[in-house]
């Protein structure tokens, strides 16, 4: 007789096949972990069922999952419109999604890394306009390309979630628009019995690092705070704001202060807070529509969907999370992201080296 699987060997084994469904079908889906959690959770739907959001936001009262860029007013963002479902309990017979016929598999993505030299004159433009007061903060991206091991999409997810058991951990197929895949520290809005919570994460240092914070570091992580009370009692509410602590997040660390509104608030509500936070200056930067008119004027790549947000979304409820710590997957290899924030005291050398730390976080799973 057949040995039966214990649950957690059947929800691994199911959503690998899942996953290889979804792929070869060419067909819309995602899956993710919850940070701290154990279950794996699991949604597909036909590409006609999809729904394009121009202008980013939610979709008032309905179950599933969001997937937003970084630049809302530049790309979609996209609504599963499915409740998410433990991989235990995926059906692979009801998998046979039809794919959109206009929709052909991913293309090879174009190589758009950037050496040292390049990144050192990037940031001393992004300096030089803080200097002279244009922007408090910006936060310059860069990507690097490796060619793809032999691990399938599932493989690298699992790992992902093996790794960094505290993080939101997921995998977007998007025909047409890339697979992307991470393991992102940052919540940016959680709403459930009540209470709204946010994070202002922003400074970052190898983990352990001994002493206090730096100079800079503080400064960056306080204008990301100071950003996210005032959106927030402009809306007006009253945030609590919790003590500053360290927040481990893989091979780095980060400066974070929980912040949290109680109220009853409706659909409407959370998308004027949601609108009013992304991009957080932890991920854009400070003023908002003018550092990411510099970011768009200094970076040579598009960030796409890296530092926009994803989640599951409730009737009564959301779980989103800032797209940070990702990649982007097809056949032939994987393009991490990974940014830092610069302020007026930034040298390009230093922050040259905390995105090289922050590319660990993948490149440790990718390269294990």
């Amino acid at each position: 007789m057949p040995v039966a699987m214990d649950p957690a060997s059947r929800a691994t084994t199911l959503l690998t096949q899942a996953f290889g469904q979804s792929l070869a079908q060419c067909f819309p889906a995602f899956a993710f972990r919850m940070p701290g959690e154990s279950v794996f959770y699991w949604g597909a739907c036909r590409a006609d069922a999809l729904v394009a959001l121009a202008g980013g936001g939610i979709v008032g009262g309905g179950e599933g999952f969001l997937f937003a860029p970084f630049d809302t007013a530049a790309l979609p963002s996209f609504f599963f419109p499915v409740r998410p479902i433990p991989a235990e309990a995926i059906d692979l017979e009801s998998l046979n999604l039809c794919a959109d016929s206009s929709v052909t598999s991913d293309e090879p993505m174009p190589t758009c890394d950037t050496d040292y030299a390049s990144y050192e004159q990037q940031a001393l433009t992004l300096i030089g306009a803080m200097r002279r007061g244009e922007l408090r903060k910006a936060v310059l991206s860069r990507t690097v390309t490796l060619r793809r091991p032999s691990l399938t999409d599932a493989d690298l997810f699992l790992r992902l979630a093996a790794k960094y058991p505290g993080a939101f951990v997921s995998w977007v197929h998007l025909p047409g628009h890339g697979r992307w895949m991470g393991a992102t520290p940052e919540t940016l809005l959680d709403y459930a019995g009540r209470k709204l919570s946010t994070m202002a994460l922003a400074g970052t240092r190898k983990a352990g690092t001994p002493g206090e914070w730096g100079e800079k570091e503080r400064e960056e992580q306080q204008i990301v705070a100071d950003t996210i009370v005032s959106a927030l009692e402009h809306g007006g509410l009253t945030p609590v704001v919790r003590s500053r602590f360290t927040k481990v997040a893989a091979q780095v660390e980060h400066l974070c202060t929980p912040i949290s509104v109680e109220g009853d608030l409706n659909n409407n509500q959370l998308n004027d807070i949601l609108c009013a936070l992304h991009p957080t200056p932890a991920v854009g930067g400070y003023p908002k529509e003018a550092a990411k008119v510099w970011i768009d004027r200094v970076e040579p790549h598009r960030r796409r969907y890296y530092g926009g947000y994803l989640g599951p979304v409730q009737a009564d409820g959301m779980h989103l999370f800032v797209n940070l710590r990702c990649m982007e997957v097809d056949d032939w290899s994987v393009r991490l992201y990974v940014g830092g924030g610069l302020t007026a005291q930034s040298q390009p050398a230093s922050e040259w080296s905390e995105t090289e730390a922050k590319a660990q976080t993948l490149l440790s799973v990718i390269n294990d």
